[in-house]
């Protein structure tokens, strides 16, 4: 099964942030790290200013700014990148000449002395420092950890020496970051040396939690590193190690050799002379949860909860270890335990420390002034606060500002002079739990995200956000709505109503005019002010009635064949308007007709375009047809034929460009800019629904509102247009409030609610958020379409509460909430799942169609203690919901009942085809339970062991058999057979990879049951599982012959890891729904429900099916434009893409240089290497990048797709299903000869099935994978 994954929303976590001159221009820049994009910042007087982002073909792990400065100052800052996948870079940034800022690789490579890779949390420990050289230049030097007890000690100048070495501009391109004599004398002549020294840590030091570079000295090639450890007595102390870097033949001939050369003294000896040596113990005994150290010029200072201790440079080296002169200062009290997580030095030998619940605070190190002892430093604490914020990395600039970076709430700004404070990256936080919300064809995705006071529960959807003001009800039969200065006309079938805004000085409100000057007894078409002459003007279905000092007099009657369209625009000081066939042109100043024009058509539609033309529709032909003004006269300037009538148009500009926009009757837009009308150039058009196409200017957003049912959004961009959707129900007519001393700025007409909404639109934009914040951390979030309201779980200090939220409140979420229902837990219960559930039902369906009385909600709990490292005891709860008599009154939950379960239960779910069963999640067991009618409880019957930690269980309904998948912590996913006649439980196939699964998704396509999940690697697995291959529950035996494993259908490195996921969309419609087939129509060859996920960065994407024909088409295109995206670091995304395992061969041990002579070696590296590549997954991120490349770029790319589909589709002796399993198609295929392509197959074969599927054929056009691309943009 092909998928393509798109981002929806990008991670929004900083992992790390430093700061230097990385332009080399005495500008102080902060760089962050965001998982797969590095941003860059400016310092201002003020605040920080945005640079740019970088996306790279990776997920970083450890960022450091790394000085590269000769002896006269001259030089910059680079950037130290290390990714999860082991791999190493250094890039440099320069500002070219037309201002933007471009990212130069000196290094890349993997780290050669590390065999296998690790787990992306084994060890977080990265530090960086310099030394001095023989030549008396400053180096920096770099040491990280990738496994427990040892580090990795990574030379940067030699790495950028050897690097350029392998390029011929490498000198051209050092010359010009840093100064030529530097660039060849320093950089250039560091070749000999290692790049990677591995280190061991003495086997006392257990817990590793800190270590720094201390200051370089006098010493040449050295470096000292010091690590704050605990032993196995849980004492901590301070160990210094000596790193001599680029000792020379003369040094290494003077060392001591081992007296047992063939034992490897993996302590001190390396390859070509480089030592990585323990000297002492430094500081012995400093606080026992001491967790963080920092150096400055003047010492070493230890960091724990509750004391700073401080050892000066000038008299440690001058004194044991045991009786070192130490400084200690002790930390203000806080109301709870606090760990320090981040620190800096300041000027003025000042030091800022970030602890984790967002209190910092400034230390001062002082001489002591009076005393016998005149050079003893002392501590002071100068100033203490906090932030709303929980601190991971902490970046010092030069103008007084410092950034604070966090992985779980928002990145902040801080002036640490003043403590002004504020927000410079929003971050959602981790998402917990996935929830989806149908509304008909619409769907919303809600998500628990956030820690602490940022928690809360956010509605991501392709939706504007719209901020209700007021609402008038009981509104039956309005056809149209117009508003201009503070009148409001509603028109009705054959007559209209006058509204007025009345101010006073609290609030504005609109009363409805009894008597007024405007014509109600007709149907008004049209409503005008001109605030200059204030005057109204009127157009009703038999003429133009003009309206001044409350008197309204009729100027132009049209009694014989009345108007049916008509546009007015008050700046432009115009008025157009038809009768049948005659268009009439209106100069709204002097009220005088500057021209008329008389069609063969009759007109369908109309709007004004400029001062002085206008476009007509016409009926019959399709046209649509742009006019000018001159002289009196009017003279057609451009024509396009569009596929069916145009029935609505508006004009937006984009660019400083009028564009066109028109419905049509068949369900379709049109899409043109004038210019290009003008031109002769056809519009591009787009199915979007199937009813015809009303379309409604939003002016002051720049964009377009399609009414009807289900009302869409057209947001104008680059590439063409966006869709996205509108917090209504349906729109049938709109009106914009020009009034400036009116607050709401539109006014809705829901024909299903026969209402009017006032409001605003709060952010338009494709994938918006809305986010209700709790102000505690929400774990999980249910919605229950039963009752259309939102069970969620926070988590509190000692238990959680249970909360129930109403439908609507989630998406006014800016309106003041009353007082929540909640419901609290017992001591220290925890929630851990809600699940629906029909007492006693057959639970043929998730929904269930039962009367409401058993209707039920099931809430899993359990009792966590600090002391257990899983629950020993846990229970479910059955509550009803409790609707209020009155409209006001909330709903609220009534316990049912409740069971005592025995271990950690984990999750929850319906059993299919079986009634009154629900399967339980304990531990690594599934435990079956049956409903007790006649005492009204739950009773269980039968557990199956399967894995270690249950971590989902999801239900497949098929036919009359009873099947479950099971995803646990360790051993991935089960498929579970359950015996409706003997209620036993089965293990029917399981996947042999050993995978850390959170959540999954489980949808069926055909006769394919196809499992979604991500793992604890940042991979996404898709596993199959024939539907006629299960077994029938009346055939024990089928089911033992069947067993077997989940075949991997498609494997993909997403390089973030998924915590929930679901089946959904964040698309205006879902994809499954009939009523509005947007996705469908947009994309060919979409062949189930999409999958939506969240990760533990904050990130959002889809997961969408597609079929073999269409994979090909964008599989083809995603490596052709792979080839011409720069590779930023030299992170490539092959290699990005593949899945990441425990144990793959890294360094050294990926060279099989011996497999020339040994066949069999090579066949073993040749399969071991396939377990890993992409398969079956494209990325419609780089897919949709080639929309953003010059159109020379993009024929170049366009070849290359052909060439590719070409070799694939010649090279095919099987179905295109079999042939994805088995092939590479990253990398490119042998061409066939002419003769033999004509003997098997032809390019007519080729674009015969592609047309069948709606892809774009041989050659590819610009014009046609453009629009393809511009439409999978819209589906995510």
């Amino acid at each position: 099964m092909p998928f393509v994954a798109s981002t929806s929303k990008h991670p929004t976590a900083v992992l790390g942030a430093v700061s230097g001159f990385f332009l080399g221009n005495g500008e102080s820049l902060v760089l962050l790290n965001r998982l797969n994009v590095v941003s860059l910042f400016s310092e201002t007087a003020e605040a920080l200013e945005h640079l740019r982002d970088f996306t790279l073909f990776a997920s970083l792990k450890y960022v450091e700014a790394l000085p590269l400065f000769d002896s006269k100052g001259s030089g910059r800052h680079v950037a130290f990148l290390f990714s999860v996948k082991q791999e190493v870079s250094i890039v440099a940034f320069e500002r070219s000449v037309d201002g933007t800022i471009e990212m130069i690789t000196l290094f890349h490579g993997d780290v050669d002395t590390c065999f296998y890779q690790e787990r992306p949390n084994e060890a977080s420990l990265c530090c960086s420092g310099s030394y001095q050289t023989s030549r008396n230049d400053v180096l920096p030097l770099v040491t990280f950890s990738i496994h427990r007890g040892s580090v990795f000690l990574f030379d940067v100048a030699a790495a950028i020496a050897v690097y350029g070495g392998k390029y011929r501009n490498a000198s051209l391109v050092l010359e010009k970051l840093f100064s030529p004599e530097y660039a060849q004398q320093v950089l250039r002549k560091q070749k000999k040396q290692t790049l990677f020294v591995q280190g061991h840590l003495n086997a006392s030091e257990l817990d590793v939690r800190s270590m720094i570079f201390g200051p370089y000295d006098s010493e040449k090639n050295a470096a000292a590193l010091y690590v704050l450890y605990a032993d196995s007595s849980s004492k901590t102390h301070v160990s210094e190690y000596s790193i001599y870097i680029g000792m020379n033949e003369e040094q290494h001939r003077g060392q001591k050799k081992n007296i047992w050369p063939w034992l490897p003294n993996t302590l001190d000896v390396f390859s070509r002379g480089d030592v990585f040596r323990r000297k002492a113990v430094f500081l012995a005994n400093v606080e026992t949860n001491a967790c963080l150290l920092q150096v400055n010029s003047e010492g070493l200072f230890v960091l724990g909860p509750q004391l700073m201790s401080f050892v000066s440079w000038k008299i440690a080296s001058n004194q044991s270890t045991m009786s070192k002169n130490v400084t200690t200062l002790a930390f203000p009290s806080f109301s709870a335990y606090v760990e320090p997580v981040c620190s800096a030095s300041l000027p003025n030998r000042e030091l800022l420390i970030f602890f984790w619940d967002g209190t910092y605070v400034k230390t001062a190190l002082q001489e002591e002034s009076e005393g016998l002892n005149s050079n003893k430093m002392l501590l002071v604490n100068l100033a203490i606060s906090s932030l709303r914020t929980i601190p991971d990395s902490l970046a010092i600039l030069g103008g007084g500002h410092c950034v604070i970076g966090s992985r779980m709430t928002d990145t902040l700004w801080l002036k640490w002079c003043t403590g002004e404070s504020g927000v410079l990256l929003e971050n959602c936080g981790p998402v917990f739990d996935l929830t989806i919300a149908v509304d008909g064809p619409r769907m919303g995705v809600i998500a628990s995200t956030g820690v602490g006071m940022g928690g809360g529960v956010s509605l991501q959807r392709s939706a504007v956000n719209f901020r209700h003001d007021a609402v008038i009800d009981n509104l039956l039969n309005v056809t149209r709505l117009f508003a201009a200065g503070d009148i409001v006309i509603l028109s009705f079938p054959g007559y209209s109503r006058v509204y007025q805004f009345q101010n006073t000085p609290n609030m504005t409100t609109i009363k409805e005019l009894s008597e007024s000057p405007f014509d109600k007894s007709k149907v008004t078409l049209s409503l005008v002010y001109v605030s200059e002459r204030n005057t109204f003007v009127q157009v009703t279905s038999v003429g133009v009635n003009v309206v001044k000092g409350g008197k309204g007099v009729y100027i132009i009657c049209k009694n014989e064949f009345g108007i049916q369209h008509a546009s007015a625009n008050a700046n432009l000081r115009l008025l157009v308007f038809s009768s049948s066939r005659l268009v009439s042109v209106v100069d709204l100043n002097t009220h005088h007709t500057r021209a008329s024009l008389e069609l063969e058509n009759e007109v369908s539609c109309l709007v004004i375009s400029s001062s002085q033309g206008f476009v007509i529709g016409e009926w019959s032909s399709g046209a649509v047809c742009l006019y000018e003004i001159q002289d009196g006269e009017i003279f057609l300037k451009g024509r396009i034929f569009c596929s069916a009538t145009s029935c609505s148009m508006c004009i937006l500009s984009h660019l400083h460009t009028p564009r066109l926009v028109v419905g049509l009757l068949n369900g379709y837009i049109a899409d043109i800019s004038l210019e290009a009308m003008l031109m002769g150039s056809a519009a591009r058009e787009t199915l979007i629904r199937m009813q015809p196409v009303q379309l409604f200017n939003l002016e002051s957003h720049n964009a377009v509102l399609c009414l009807g049912e289900v009302p869409l959004i057209i947001i104008l961009c680059d590439t063409g247009f966006q869709l996205t959707g509108i917090d209504f129900n349906d729109v049938a007519a709109c009106a914009i409030i020009e009034g400036s001393h009116i607050s709401s700025k539109y006014i809705f007409l829901s024909q299903s609610e026969n209402s009017l909404a006032f409001g605003n639109i709060v952010d338009l934009k494709k994938l918006n958020s809305c986010f209700l914040g709790l102000k505690a951390t929400v774990t999980r979030v249910k919605y229950i379409a039963w009752w259309n309201v939102f069970v969620i779980s926070v988590r509190r200090n000692e238990k959680d509460q249970v909360l129930l939220l109403m439908g609507h409140e989630l998406a006014n979420s800016w309106v003041p909430q009353n007082e929540l229902f909640s419901i609290e837990l017992l001591e220290n219960e925890r929630c851990v799942f809600f699940e629906t559930v029909v007492l006693g039902g057959s639970n043929e369906s998730p929904n269930g169609n039962e009367a409401d009385k058993d209707k039920a909600i099931l809430l899993g709990t359990t009792f966590a203690f600090p002391d257990e490292q899983l629950p020993r005891s846990s229970r479910f709860i059955w509550y009803c919901v409790e609707q209020g008599k009155l409209i006001s009154e909330r709903p609220q939950l009534r316990q049912i009942g409740s069971k005592d379960v025995e271990g950690a239960l984990q999750c929850c779910c319906i059993v299919p085809n079986y009634v009154g069963r629900i399967a339980l999640g304990i531990n690594g067991c599934i435990a079956l339970y049956s409903w007790n009618a006649a005492d009204s409880v739950f009773v269980a019957e039968e557990t199956i062991c399967i894995g270690t930690i249950v971590t989902r269980v999801l239900p497949i309904f098929q036919g009359d058999a009873s099947y479950m998948v099971a995803f646990d912590a360790r051993h991935s996913c089960f498929f579970i057979q359950v015996d409706t006649i003997q209620g036993s439980l089965e293990i029917v196939a399981r996947d042999s990879e050993p995978r850390g699964v959170m959540d999954g998704a489980v949808f069926q396509l055909g006769n394919i049951y196809n499992i979604c999940f991500g793992d604890d690697y940042y991979n996404f697995f898709c596993l199959s599982r024939g539907a006629s291959t299960l077994p029938s529950v009346s055939n024990a035996t089928s089911a033992t012959v069947s067993s077997g494993k989940l075949e991997t259908s498609a494997q993909y490195h997403l390089g973030d890891m998924v915590t929930a996921m679901q089946l959904g969309s964040f698309a205006p419609c879902s994809v499954t729904n009939i009523a509005v087939p947007i996705p469908t129509t947009l994309i060919p060859g979409i062949c189930g429900p999409q999958v939506v996920f969240g990760t533990s960065h904050g990130a959002f994407g889809t997961i969408t099916p597609v079929s073999n024909e269409t994979y090909l088409f964008l599989k083809a295109l995603e490596v052709a434009v792979s080839s011409v995206v720069p590779a930023l670091g030299g992170f490539e995304h092959v290699t990005y893409r593949e899945v990441l395992r425990a144990g793959q061969e890294r360094g050294y041990s990926r060279n099989a240089s011996f497999e020339n002579v040994n066949v069999v070696s090579s066949g073993v590296f040749d399969k071991r290497r396939k377990r890993y590549l992409s398969r079956c997954v494209c990325s419609g991120d780089l897919i949709e990048s080639f929309l953003t490349f010059s159109q020379t770029i993009q024929q170049r790319i366009l070849r290359e797709a052909e060439s590719r589909i070409k070799s694939c589709y010649f090279s095919m002796n099987s179905t295109l299903g079999e042939f994805f399993e088995h092939n590479d198609l990253d990398n490119s295929f042998a061409e066939r000869s002419d003769a033999y392509l004509d003997e098997c197959k032809t390019i007519g074969d080729l674009n015969a099935l592609f047309s069948e599927s709606g892809l774009p054929t041989l050659p590819l056009t610009r014009e046609a994978v453009n629009e393809f691309l511009q439409n999978m943009q819209r589906i995510h």
